[in-house]
């Protein structure tokens, strides 16, 4: 019998299908049931093994609870179950709680705090206390809870916090010396039977003493944390501060005691005297009355004056006795002699020791006293520097001249009396416009022309160059060390070439150092027409020779053609004659004493000033300014050679 064989390709379908993955086998219902039921039970079994262990498990949770919050937040982080300022900071970093106070420091300081005294009810601003929150103390106040004490202290504050968040109360301060004078306040208005010190009562010719009495006040120490409290704390509706009953502070016998040193005080006119007999004032017992009152003085009352009632009684003294200090000055005479005139001391009255005076003088025997004066303020120059600075005689001068009358005139003038008197002590450096400010109508000056920019304007304080230039070559010939200086843009005659300054308000400038060990001392003179400087000091013996070249790099003068309807076509009208420009070198050779040398040069650029000349407007060239395109009309008598041409 023929055996049946498979087909190679039905094989390897088999085959295929053995290795594909097999669908999820139906599981019959009673075999589901029989799994569920074992697992259960070995569920069951692990429960009833792992029962024994769950109280341990859990303590060591609770144990280690603690330590797992302080290791989860590190030392620069709040732990859990912490509030400040009302706000929740648990974990927060130390910038972050820091950010979270300092708001809540901003909005504590604009709450005003309602309180009471008593009966009566007072509204404060935190700023009236000094109130402040000090955010860096009150972030290590809450990065350091949970972390201070034992362990066990530390596992108790922890679950506490857990069952409860704990609020760390802000860092804030209330300025103790503002206090007083708010309690004082309010117990004036609110304590009819405040503390009293005693005191006595002036009417009409009559002294009475006013005996110290017990009463109550409020309770400094008590009402401080009570305010402060307030403040970092939640709203609070009402807030009554403290009082405390005290007893009297002095003995009856001290208001009596003062009564009667003040019945002698008024009994009679004070005299104040000082040392020159011409100047002696008395004090009635009326203007004494209006001044007199009791203070306590530690464990006694002492008379005393209202400062501002004294004040007026004695305007009258202060007047003719107080004086300003005077600087001492230098004066020289026709000869260029210098001498110094001595300085004063300012006096003003010893406010301070007037009431001990007064009294001194009610127990006197002819109720007069010496008046308390001070030498005081001291003047900015003694007479003992003014000596020191060595200013022995004259140095150098230098003397310009100009027109008489004009503007400018003024202006020289004014800048001249500035600057007479002026000292520059050794090694100090001065700036005129430093010295004089700006030229102003109120500081004395006027306008009258300058250059500006080459253009010649009006300009209040015109034509001080003229000074300028003659304390630059006072300084120059002085030998003193010039920082700086500036050139006019062009060369005026008046001026020597080359040694000539301006100066305008804020630049340019004239600065110079006295580089001498003596002082340097600027007077100065003027008449109608001329302006003089002189500087006087020590310059040690130097010597200066100046040396001016000759002009080089000339340049000529440009024209500037200026267009004028009322000037002929065929004429023309200079306005400006103009000049050249050129350079100079200028030379300063100093020899001082021990007979060194030294040289300084600079060159000085003139510009040249333009030729100004008015023209008719139709001889303006094409593209010049003023340029119109009018045609200028043929000279009179000049024959037309085409008229009749064929």
């Amino acid at each position: 019998m023929a055996q049946e064989t498979e087909s190679p390709r039905e094989s390897e379908s088999e085959t295929e299908r053995a290795v594909e993955p097999p669908d999820a086998p139906v599981e019959p219902a009673s075999t589901a049931k029989k799994n569920r039921e074992a697992m259960l039970l070995r569920l069951r079994v692990l429960t009833r093994r792992a029962v024994p262990f769950l109280p341990l498990v859990l303590l060591a949770f609770v144990l280690a609870a603690p330590a797992l919050d302080a290791a989860r937040s590190g030392s620069e982080r709040a732990l859990s179950g912490i509030t400040s300022g009302g706000v929740r900071v648990t974990r927060m970093s130390r910038n972050e709680i820091e950010a979270v106070i300092a708001r809540r420091a901003r909005e504590l300081a604009t709450r005003k705090l309602s309180l009471g005294v008593a009966d009566k009810r007072f509204t404060l601003e935190p700023a009236a206390a000094g109130f402040v929150i000090d955010t860096r103390a009150s972030v290590d106040r809450v990065l350091a809870v949970g972390r201070d004490g034992s362990w066990f202290a530390r596992f108790l504050g922890h679950w506490r916090r857990f069952v409860a968040p704990e609020e760390v109360s802000l860092a804030g301060k209330l300025d103790r010396a503002k206090l007083p004078s708010l309690f004082e306040t309010w117990e004036a208005q609110a304590i009819p039977d405040r503390q009293f010190p005693g005191g006595i009562a002036l009417e009409g010719d009559a002294v009475t003493a006013l005996p110290p009495r017990a009463g109550r006040r409020i309770a400094p120490a008590l009402a401080e944390r009570a305010l402060l409290a307030a403040m970092v704390g939640p709203p609070s509706e009402r807030l009554d501060l403290p009082l405390e009953n005290v007893a009297a502070p002095l003995p009856a016998a001290a208001a009596e005691r003062a009564a009667t040193e003040a019945r002698a005080l008024l009994s009679a006119p004070i005299v104040l005297r000082t040392s020159d007999p011409a100047h002696e004032w008395s004090l009635t017992a009326s203007e004494l009355r209006g001044s007199l009152r009791a203070e306590r003085d530690g464990d006694t009352l002492r008379l005393g004056f209202l400062p501002e009632a004294l004040a007026k009684s004695l305007e009258r003294v202060r007047l003719e006795i107080e004086a300003e200090p005077v600087n001492a000055k230098f004066e020289v005479d026709a000869t260029n002699a210098v001498t110094v005139v001595p300085s004063r001391t300012g006096v003003r009255l010893d406010w301070p020791n007037l009431p001990a005076a007064l009294l001194g003088a009610s127990r006197a025997s002819d109720r007069a006293a010496p008046l308390p004066i001070l030498h005081t303020p001291e003047p900015m120059l003694a007479t003992e520097r003014a000596n020191s600075l060595g200013i022995r005689g004259l140095v150098s001068t230098f003397t310009t001249r100009h027109p008489c009358c004009e503007k400018r005139v003024e202006n020289i003038h004014r800048i001249a009396d500035l600057l007479d008197g002026t000292l520059v002590e050794p090694g100090q450096t001065a700036s005129v416009n430093a010295l004089v400010g700006p030229r102003t109508l109120k500081a004395g000056f006027v306008p009258a022309p300058t250059i500006e920019e080459g253009e010649m304007v009006d300009s209040i304080g015109g034509g001080i160059s003229q000074f300028a230039t003659t304390l630059f070559n006072a300084l120059f010939h002085g030998g003193y060390d010039i920082i700086e200086r500036q050139p006019h843009t062009y060369w005026f005659p008046r001026y020597p070439m080359g040694h000539e300054a301006t100066l305008s308000w804020p630049k340019p400038d004239i600065i110079f150092r006295n580089d001498t060990a003596a002082g340097l001392l600027i007077k100065t003179a003027y008449t109608g027409t001329t302006i003089t400087v002189r500087i006087f000091g020590d310059n040690g013996g130097r010597k200066v020779r100046a040396e001016v070249s000759g002009r080089k790099n000339v340049l000529p003068a440009p024209i500037e053609i200026l267009p004028n309807l009322e000037v002929s076509p065929d004429k023309e009208k200079v306005k400006e004659p103009g000049s050249v420009g050129w350079s100079v070198i200028v030379s300063r050779i100093l020899t001082f004493a021990d007979g060194t040398t030294k040289e300084e040069k600079r060159r000085v650029t003139y510009k040249p000033r333009p030729r100004r000349v008015e023209v008719h407007p139709c001889r303006i060239p094409e593209g010049e300014k003023g340029y119109t395109g009018q045609h200028c009309p043929e000279p009179e008598g000049v024959e037309d050679l085409d008229a009749g041409a064929p």
